[in-house]
């Protein structure tokens, strides 16, 4: 009886092992082992099983039919595995499906446990369709205020680099990162073209695709000024491209369009800011593909398709012609405050505007610190430039100076100062000629202590009528009516020296604007020129108003910008020369047409208030 019961057992434990062999040979392999298509009967496919890529070896050879919309594919796969495309289950021979595109297959193993992704092509370059099965989600100037960017969107089967191209006679590309889904800003677009864009797929391993697109634009405005291109020496300039903050006069305000042309004078990048109904400026970029600005109480920060992503309102305090960021991230704005006065000598009291720097925190709008420069200047110094009411000072430009948190500031009627991040006066770039006592109602310390003394370059002081402003020499001149104050890599001042508002109080020789670089010597308290560029252009260059100067860091070339010269209907330049030489490498003139305004003044004229050397992706 034990043996029968063995016996039974042991046949229990064949049958058991007997089903599982059963199981266990079914084939659990997923390979397309052969492949070829009955329409081309001489092709050889290579299938490369590690990538799943099934490409005809031989194509320059074999008659490959016009119409690939419907072919007929002839496989053999692993032992009783099955091929799909999409859901349905393909038979050798006799299903057709479309390569116009290339095909995905997938191969399943009989167990159903494991399965293999191949994909088939004709023609000659891996196509695209490898990547992304889906049709783009494109859409031309998403935002309305971009005409020259479209918005593109990608969905990879897997995660991918994807490189753009604007093609044309200067292109414009630029590489993203690998991921799975890929919004693109397709900035650098051409007016009034049917331009074409390719998309470069890259997977990482050498497996590469291109797409290319076409996308329609509209024609430039016919306002817009136009653009010549007088000097190019690509070899010797500074790379990028050309930024100017173009506004458009409009019948007594101004039209914001700040736009970025390449070396042949085609805009590239502008944005349409007219709905403010009034300037939006300086346009100052960030290093993610956005920029900030400001107009009335509101910074503004942008996305590169002119939408505000966020607005900043500081109350009572109207923003204008400045505003920088700071490292952490905070703006420092110049502002008028309502409700100042100042008091001048005959007791005459002024509401004074465009007098003050407030810091304002990033994402609060609240003032952490301002500086009054009426409570460290002498607001009765009209000798330079006397405007009759409260615009004393008229700030146009603030540099943070990060080694040793100072401030540079620019005040176009009275000169160039530096205060220190306590609101403390540290010396005064300016004539010397009708300096007294600080504060709003005078009577506050006296500010000629201030003053930094001219000397030549063996350091001796030049004579009294060189400081007081009333004559120049050739090696030395103070600035007049100055804007866009920087501190150079060598500690020196760099600042554009506009040359009106009263230059040598009336006793000038000749109309000039100039780049001109200082050096200070802040223990001793002297200044010293260096290097100008500008005097030999004359009035050719001459801006009585605004401009801007940049130093460029690849190259150390100086970047010189008049952007008011009142020649005709009025122009700007943009000037690069190098340093020290002084050789012109790249100079483009912008001729306006002030369609929309009378040509007459502030706000009836076209203007560019700022210009730099940029790239549209950073």
């Amino acid at each position: 009886m034990n043996f029968s019961r063995l016996l039974i057992g042991l046949s229990l434990i064949l049958f058991i092992s007997c089903k599982n062999n059963v199981v266990n040979d079914q084939n659990t392999n997923a390979l397309l082992t052969e492949f070829s298509i009955k329409e081309i009967p001489n092709g050889m496919f290579d299938i490369d099983n590690e990538t799943g890529i099934v490409k005809l070896s031989n194509r320059n050879s074999v008659q490959i039919p016009s119409d690939i919309s419907s072919l007929t594919a002839v496989f053999t796969v692993s032992g009783g595995a099955e091929l799909f495309v999409e859901d349905q289950v393909q038979i050798s021979g006799d299903d057709t499906n479309s390569f116009e595109r290339g095909l995905f297959y997938k191969v399943v193993s009989e167990d159903e446990l494991t399965s293999k992704e191949y994909f088939i092509y004709l023609d000659k370059d891996l196509p695209a369709k490898y990547f992304h099965e889906d049709d783009f989600d494109l859409i031309y100037n998403p935002s309305g205020f971009a005409p020259l960017s479209a918005a593109l969107g990608v969905v990879t089967r897997v995660p991918t680099s994807v490189r753009f191209k604007v093609l044309g006679d200067i292109p414009i590309e630029k590489e993203l990162g690998s991921f799975s889904i890929h919004l693109i800003g397709l900035h650098g677009l051409y007016a009034d073209t049917n331009n074409e864009v390719e998309i470069i797929y890259d997977d990482g391993n050498g497996l590469t695709a291109t797409d290319t697109l076409e996308i329609q634009t509209d024609p430039l405005p016919d306002f817009f000024p136009e653009i010549e291109i007088d000097v190019l020496d690509e070899s010797r300039m500074e790379p990028g491209m050309h930024f100017s903050e173009v506004h458009i006069g409009n019948q007594g305000t101004f039209n914001s369009y700040p736009m970025i042309f390449d070396n042949n004078g085609e805009i590239r990048w502008y944005v349409d800011l007219s709905d403010r109904n009034v300037i939006v400026w300086p346009i100052q970029f960030n290093d993610d593909m956005s920029f900030y600005s400001a107009s009335g109480v509101t910074i503004h920060e942008f996305n590169m398709f002119g939408e505000a992503t966020n607005n900043i309102i500081v109350d009572f305090n109207n923003m204008h012609h400045e505003i920088i960021k700071l490292p952490n991230g905070n703006y420092l704005a110049a502002v008028s405050k309502e409700d100042e006065y100042i008091t001048d000598s005959d007791s005459v009291e002024f509401r004074s505007v465009e007098d003050f720097v407030i810091e304002v925190d990033k994402n609060s709008g609240e003032i952490l610190r301002e500086w009054d420069m009426a409570e460290l200047l002498d607001i009765d110094r009209r000798d330079f430039n006397d405007p009759g009411n409260g615009d004393w000072f008229h700030m146009n430009a603030v540099w943070y100076h990060e080694a040793d948190s100072s401030l540079i500031i620019s005040g176009r009627n009275q000169g160039v100062v530096k205060v220190s991040w306590d609101n403390e006066l540290e010396w005064i770039l300016a004539p010397h000629k009708g300096w007294g006592k600080a504060g709003r109602k005078g009577g506050g310390p006296e500010t000629t202590p201030f003053l930094l003394t001219a000397v030549d370059d063996n350091g001796t002081p030049f004579n009294q009528d060189i400081q007081d402003g009333t004559l120049a020499s050739n090696d030395f001149d103070w600035t007049w009516g100055q804007h866009a104050p920087l501190i150079l890599p060598n500690g020196n001042v760099l600042v554009f020296d506009n040359g009106g508002f009263n230059r040598n109080f009336g006793n000038y020789t000749s109309i000039f604007s100039a780049a001109t670089e200082y050096e200070i010597d802040e223990d001793n308290k002297t200044i010293k020129e260096v290097w100008s560029y500008g005097k030999e252009r004359g009035e050719s260059t001459y801006s009585l108003i605004i401009s801007d100067v940049d130093y460029l860091s690849e190259t150390g070339n100086i970047l010189f910008a008049p952007g008011n010269i009142t020649e005709g209907n009025g122009k700007s330049k943009i000037v690069e020369v190098t340093y020290p030489s002084k050789d012109v490498v790249f100079e483009s003139t912008m001729i306006f047409k002030n369609q929309l305004g009378n040509g007459a003044g502030f706000g009836n004229v076209d203007i560019s208030y700022r210009a730099e050397r940029v790239s549209i992706y950073r």
